[in-house]
Formats: C-alpha cells, sequence, structure tokens
C-alpha cells in the first residue's frame, strides 16, 4: 500500500521549492542589475545605474527571474499551514495578498528589460534626446507605482499575519509575530544599506528576495517541526 504524504513532508517540500526560487532569482537580480559598487551608491542611482550594462545582462536576468518567480508563491504553503488553526478566512487573506505580491513581483522583475534597455538607448545612440528620457522617465514613474502598490501589500498582510500569531492560535510561537515581511525589510534594510563595494552593489538589488528566504526559512523550519511532533505523537 502507498504511503500518504504527511502535512509535515509537504510542508517541508513546498518550503524548500520557495526557497530554491527566491535563490534563482536573487541570481538573476545579480546578472539583471548586479554592479561592484556600494550599496548606497546603488539605491541612490536607481534604475538609472542599468544605463551601462550589457544587454545580455538585462535579457536574461529579467526573464529567469520572470520565469521563476512565480515558484515563490509554494513556499507560502507552510505559512498557511502554520495559521489556518485560527480559523478559515485571516490566513487566506495573508496567503492570497501575499501571492499577489509575488504576481506583482514578476511585472516588477519584467520592467527592469524595458527601463534598462531605454537606459541604455539614452546613454548610447541618443543622448539628450528628449524624446527617449521622457519615455525612460514615464517607464521609471510606472516601475515605481509597482514598488509602491507591492510595500502597501507587504504592510497590509503582514500586520494580519502578526496580529494571528499574536493571538496564540496558530502552530507558530507568539514572538515569531515580529518575524513577519515588513519587519524583516525593515530590520535587514539599514545593514544592506551600509554594505561596502563590491559586495553592496550586487546584495542592494536582491534585498526582496534575501528577506523572502529568510522569511521562507523560519516559517518551513517552525511548521514542519511542530506537524512533525504532532504526527509522531499520533503514530
Amino acid at each position: 500500500m502507498k504511503k500518504r504524504t504527511s502535512k509535515a513532508e509537504i510542508v517541508l517540500t513546498m518550503g524548500l521549492v520557495g526557497m530554491v526560487s527566491a535563490l534563482i532569482t536573487i541570481i538573476s537580480d545579480f546578472i539583471l542589475i548586479g554592479k561592484p559598487s556600494t550599496a548606497y551608491l546603488f539605491l541612490k542611482m536607481g534604475t538609472e545605474s542599468m544605463a551601462d550594462l550589457a544587454q545580455w545582462r538585462i535579457a536574461v536576468g529579467a526573464f529567469i527571474g520572470v520565469i521563476v518567480l512565480p515558484f515563490q508563491i509554494l513556499g507560502l504553503i507552510p505559512v498557511y499551514y502554520g495559521l489556518k488553526s485560527s480559523g478559515k478566512v485571516l490566513p487566506l487573506i495573508v496567503v492570497i495578498t501575499t501571492a499577489h505580491t509575488l504576481i506583482m513581483g514578476v511585472a516588477f522583475h519584467i520592467s527592469y528589460a524595458f527601463i534598462g534597455s531605454g537606459w541604455r538607448q539614452f546613454y548610447e545612440m541618443d543622448s539628450g534626446n528628449k524624446i527617449t528620457s521622457e519615455l525612460v522617465k514615464r517607464f521609471d514613474f510606472y516601475w515605481r507605482i509597482l514598488v509602491i502598490i507591492m510595500l502597501i501589500e507587504i504592510l497590509f498582510s503582514s500586520i494580519i499575519y502578526a496580529v494571528i500569531i499574536a493571538k496564540g492560535k496558530t502552530l507558530y510561537s507568539k514572538w515569531m509575530a515580529i518575524l513577519n515581511p515588513i519587519c524583516l525589510l525593515t530590520i535587514l534594510f539599514p545593514f544592506i544599506f551600509l554594505l561596502p563595494a563590491p559586495v553592496g552593489g550586487f546584495i542592494a538589488p536582491a534585498y526582496l528576495n534575501i528577506s523572502t528566504i529568510v522569511f521562507y526559512g523560519f516559517s518551513t523550519a517552525v511548521i514542519y517541526s511542530r506537524l512533525k511532533r504532532q504526527e509522531n505523537i499520533l503514530l
């Protein structure tokens, strides 16, 4: 008789898929926009830092991320298992909102291909061309809107996530309420911001995906161990 896959095994597998997907997305970030500079310089220049990157890097980095990033959604399955004992609605809101943020992340990632190509065009061929300059600025404006939408969604889902855990009716310990995505981003940001060259210019672009790996790592480890313990007690 075929052995049934346990919840703990599902959580571990999906968590690892999410983390591996985030890791590959980080590699795509390195290819797409990583440069041997300080994190401060990268953040200060924004998308304009892509102006001198090779076109192959822009294309390969953008499309690797677009292909792999959706698989990060599977890493939310351990989160759902961890929260679902608190009720049906709120855990689903957390997972669906975060999943939508990751979908928005695909649009965010591919936007770099257009913005990077635009900056290259402006600096290499049409330097001083007002039409090209205005077009690149519009691309950059739309990119900023995506960032704002994603941050709002992360903040919204993080607040609900923290409130659910703080009530103590989940598989998480109450102290893990602080390890929500928005808090992790806030905690990591000062360290990322101060990174020197050449490390900072590669780590800063991967900031969001690094925080995702940390979040998935904690969630998967905790929920897997709790479910495994429950399953061993029932045997």
